[in-house]
């Protein structure tokens, strides 16, 4: 049976909450030394929560350092992207700002169209306070060491930093030692350090864990290969040559009969094991450096990666098309400075859009203007069982298509808006009619998201609870609107973006 009146306001409740701010009534900060202490959010792109083994994975050993990470800090169990692509979820983890309301929603096939025919783009637009210019107006150092691309300065992603280096495409000793001294330089003062990279992200080059779907001989083949696309200076391979690799890789999987869904997941998680060495070696630093105590870390992703979930035939490169959990579920480890509430696991849902003010409040600042639209953690890991639970929206298709989903702990509504209709109206726009085709799933008994519960033979109580999701996503919809930012990208940028696959050659 489902009680649909006490499902409504358990949500109303939790959108009332995500509208405080995030200083809220209760002192969150994290203690009197809060002013000595720094932040360092980690996002590692393209990584399902569900490939971790903090998160239950037991599959293979992927993610050790992440895992103790997890033990001195507080895991969120449900964490959800506002976005399934780069540059819209990393714009809401920067802002507090749902693609919605950024605007930076355009789709990589408009990107290609307007790119290529003067190379005009949209920004953030200036005027929106990011969370490294709140850091830095109150004295913090800044600086991000990113893969660039989608994350490139020209989007808007440099507000606010001293330093932005896009040079983190795959992880090598070079790269990583300009990170390193950055912080050795300025281990002394309070910084914020924003690091992302696409070590997992395709083309999946690592090969940890090849030996587990492939005889001695093959993977012994498979693994001299890879090495041999990898073994390329970064400066020949970032940014065009990118897509080169991935073509070399897909070639010689197809042409000796190994693009299979489970190698590909191999190597998929052979990626995540080869960041999480990488984080590991970051630990490592701070704590020679004598500042990983005093230091908040925050480690998190952008979207996931389609593995045959939903469809059997996509397992390589392919991610923005759906708003399934493998897509938008994913990571989120918060060690505090002096790893207070260490070992603390949260089940309620907690957004993308969190971040921001999750960080702002345990520091006791706030913006000059404060538009976020998330809201502070910490009651999470204070007081998780008088938090009301909150209700997560995902929006903004790498298609021309789109698809807008609301998500509870025990239910996600998704609506499905046909290209033409996105063409003519825009990615803010839901029609009224039956075109929709929405889909709702019961998360607790259906966590793979197979079965509809809307259909022919619904009932009157999932119409009900359908119709009310949808009101409540057409409010969030309609009322948090924004533009971005008309501007114009230059030639390296587009490279980039082409090199990620983003891009038509």
């Amino acid at each position: 049976m489902f009680r649909t009146s006490a499902i409504i306001i358990l949500l109303l409740a939790g959108v009332i909450s995500s509208a405080i701010s995030c200083s809220g009534k209760k002192n969150t900060h994290l203690d009197a030394t809060h002013k000595k202490d720094n932040v360092i959010l980690v996002s590692i792109d393209t990584v399902r929560a569900d490939r971790l083994g903090c998160y239950g994975y037991s599959k293979r050993n992927t993610s050790p350092n992440l895992d103790r990470l997890a033990d001195e800090g507080i895991l969120f169990e449900n964490f959800i992207t506002a976005a399934p692509w780069t540059t819209p979820a990393h714009l809401s983890m920067i802002t507090s700002l749902n693609p919605s309301t950024h605007g930076m929603t355009q789709a990589f096939g408009d990107m290609w169209s307007k790119l290529f025919k003067g190379r005009d783009f949209f920004k953030l637009p200036s005027s929106r306070i990011t969370l490294a210019e709140v850091l830095k107006n109150n004295g913090f150092k800044t600086a991000a060491f990113t893969a660039g691309g989608p994350l490139d300065p020209a989007l808007g992603f440099e507000q606010g930093f001293d330093r932005y280096e896009t040079s983190m495409y795959k992880l090598r000793k070079k790269n990583m030692k300009e990170m390193f001294s950055w912080l050795g330089e300025n281990k002394s003062r309070q910084f914020f350090l924003f690091w992302h990279n696409f070590e997992v992200h395709s083309p999946y080059l690592s090969t940890d864990f090849v030996n587990d779907v492939l005889p001695e001989n093959e993977s012994g083949a498979l693994v001299a290969e890879m090495n041999k696309i990898a073994d390329v200076p970064l400066k020949k391979v970032w940014p065009s040559g990118a897509s080169i690799q991935r073509k070399k890789q897909t070639s010689y999987l197809k042409t000796n009969k190994l693009f299979t869904r489970d190698v590909c997941d191999a190597l998929y998680t052979s990626g995540i094991k080869s960041a999480d060495r990488w984080f590991g070696r970051l630990v490592s630093h701070l704590k020679k450096l004598g500042i990983y105590d005093n230091t908040m870390i925050i480690v998190t992703s952008d979207h996931g990666e389609e593995m045959g979930d939903h469809n059997l035939g996509i397992y390589y490169n392919v991610h923005g098309h759906t708003l399934y959990d493998e897509m938008v579920k994913v990571p989120l480890i918060i060690k505090l400075p002096r790893q207070r509430a260490a070992g603390t696991r949260v089940s309620k849902i907690a957004r993308t859009i969190d971040i921001m003010p999750t960080v702002l409040d345990s520091f006791a600042l706030k913006p000059t203007k404060n538009e976020m639209q998330g809201s502070s953690l910490a009651p999470y890991w204070l007081a998780a069982d008088k938090t009301p639970d909150r209700i997560a929206y995902t929006e903004s298709l790498a298609r021309r298509t789109e698809k807008k989903s609301l998500r509870t702990s025990r239910y996600k509504y998704i609506l499905n808006i046909d290209a033409q209709t996105v063409k003519e109206h825009g990615r803010g726009y839901l029609p009224t009619d039956k075109s929709l085709n929405p889909e709702l799933f019961d998360l607790k008994k259906d966590p793979a998201e197979k079965i509809n519960l809307i259909g022919n033979d619904t009932s009157a109580k999932i119409k009900d609870l359908s119709a009310r999701f949808s009101r409540l996503l057409r409010t969030h919809i309609n009322t948090n609107q924004g533009k971005a930012e008309p501007a114009k990208l230059n030639d390296d940028t587009v490279e980039k973006l082409k090199g990620l696959g983003y891009l038509g050659n």
